[in-house]
């Protein structure tokens, strides 16, 4: 789970954004799901978001992960901390 620091993404390097783990989900609450290209070949205009798309909707605040993974696209949820969770 990776918690943005900056709106756009700014502060996510490679590899930052990790798989969902089953712990997650019950200090976790899904407010977005993305579907994102993830080989680096995808255009503007396809169904799944390129890099750029995705990382311009990132906000600050907000937790992220990877919910699922195909060969060449990703599923990414956009969280908040469930009721009673803390960030420490």
């Amino acid at each position: 789970m990776f918690k943005a620091k900056q709106d756009g993404g700014r502060d996510i390097g490679a590899g930052e954004i990790t798989m969902l783990l089953d712990g997650d989900l019950r200090k976790f609450t899904e407010v977005n799901r993305f579907f994102v290209d993830a080989s680096g070949w995808g255009q503007e205009g396809e169904p799944a978001l390129t890099t750029d798309q995705f990382l311009k909707k990132v906000k600050a605040g907000k937790y992220y992960a990877i919910i699922e993974a195909s060969q060449f696209q990703v599923h990414v949820g956009e969280y908040t901390l469930a009721k009673g969770n803390s960030d420490g």
